[in-house]
């Protein structure tokens, strides 16, 4: 993993982006003229580079999307699915949780010819930043996460993460069939894909299926202190409650939530998955969510990619590691599917696999347009792993 020189590079990065993105225009109209990328054919090297978060408050998702990647990189080489000796490699950049270094890291990477495509920011600020970056330099780029709008705008952004949205309706029906009609909701504003779901998806869907929410308080990503909103919701004591935070959020807010007294059902997100609520010990028994994978799964390749995973990293994957994985067979079956490894070749080679659709670790795989969609899975959080509640057609 390379780490850019933070002190440096921060003070530099927006002049570094503009700089690199100027070569990159200039350079776009002759883009088929020359380097490694360009070139038709299926190489013995394909260069990919991973621009994404390896450190700060959501690193997580950038750390399991690696992990996932690295893991179906070795299976795709050590198969030979892309032909004898032909090699998929990836070098990781931290993108730190800068948008400003995110910007300089993408700008260096489209310019550069050997570069054949790009495992993109899975921060949402991040990739809508850099999504016009990756048309300009015609460069296919993969996100995973990033949910928010602005992100999959062109030919060339591709994302395999299905929006949490277009699955969140399993929480819905869920609590409609148990009868918890009542629902307070506790969401984070200024992160995209929350907010989303918080101030559309969630009110839409429960009136569709005749919830009544109670009350809806949005809180921003500083927010660390819970204590003032959840007592409000406890007072409340509602049948169920929304959790739509953070990871380290949730952690502390589910814990404050359940000493201010409130008892009832707690529905999260799959920022719970990946064992994130063991820190909040027994306060995090029985928290369900929706998520677009578990290793509770019992299809065939859901099991054998927890038992690869497993044996590489010494632990269970999760929802990210799933993503970085599903997307990384995208690329290769796109490379397989046109026959070539150029950039114009991965772009074409993407859309027609998202058109006729695959079978993954996290489903049977579809897609709208170049964004991926799955089933889903509801999970039951039980104090030490995730319990199936129901599968929505994933295992």
């Amino acid at each position: 993993m390379r780490v850019p020189h933070r002190w440096r590079r921060l003070r530099r990065a927006t002049a570094c982006a503009l700089v690199a993105v100027a070569a990159v225009v200039m350079s776009g109209c002759d883009a088929a003229e020359g380097g490694i990328a360009t070139q038709e054919g299926i190489p013995q090297e394909i260069k990919l580079l991973g621009v994404r978060d390896q450190t700060g408050p959501v690193a997580y998702a950038g750390i399991g999307g690696a992990r996932g990647g690295k893991l179906a990189i070795t299976e795709i080489n050590r198969s030979g699915f892309l032909g004898d000796g032909v090699k998929l490699t990836i070098e990781e950049i931290d993108t730190a949780g800068s948008i400003e270094t995110a910007s300089a890291e993408m700008a260096q990477a489209t310019a550069d010819r050997t570069v054949h495509a790009i495992m993109g920011p899975t921060q949402g600020q991040q990739a809508a930043t850099v999504a016009p970056m990756v048309e300009r330099a015609q460069v296919p780029t993969i996100f995973t996460q990033a949910g928010s709008d602005g992100v999959v705008i062109n030919d060339y952004t591709f994302r395999a993460t299905a929006p949490m949205a277009s699955y969140y309706h399993l929480a819905t029906e869920y609590l409609a069939a148990k009868g918890l009609r009542d629902v307070s909701v506790l969401y984070n504003a200024t992160y995209p894909t929350f907010a989303e779901i918080g101030e559309g998806a969630f009110p839409k869907q429960a009136d569709r299926h005749g919830l009544n929410i109670v009350s809806s308080t949005p809180v921003q990503s500083t927010t660390q202190d819970f204590t003032t909103p959840v007592r409000s919701i406890a007072g409340e004591n509602p049948e169920a409650v929304v959790m739509l935070l953070t990871e380290p959020q949730s952690v502390t807010a589910l814990t404050q939530l359940r000493q201010a007294g409130y008892d009832g059902q707690v529905m999260g997100t799959s920022v719970q998955g990946g064992g994130n609520l063991t820190e909040a010990g027994r306060h995090g028994e029985g928290v369900i969510y929706p998520t677009d994978f578990s290793p509770a799964l019992r299809s065939e390749k859901a099991r054998d990619f927890v038992a690869a995973f497993r044996e590489r990293f010494g632990q269970k994957p999760d929802v990210y590691a799933a993503e970085g994985y599903d997307g990384m067979w995208w690329l290769a079956r796109a490379i397989k599917a046109s026959g070539s490894a150029s950039r114009e070749g991965i772009k074409r080679g993407l859309q027609q696999v998202a058109k006729e659709g695959f079978d993954g670790v996290m489903g049977e795989l579809t897609f709208e347009g170049n964004d991926m969609r799955v089933p889903g899975v509801l999970v039951r959080w039980n104090g030490r792993s995730e319990e199936l509640v129901s599968d929505g057609g994933a295992s």
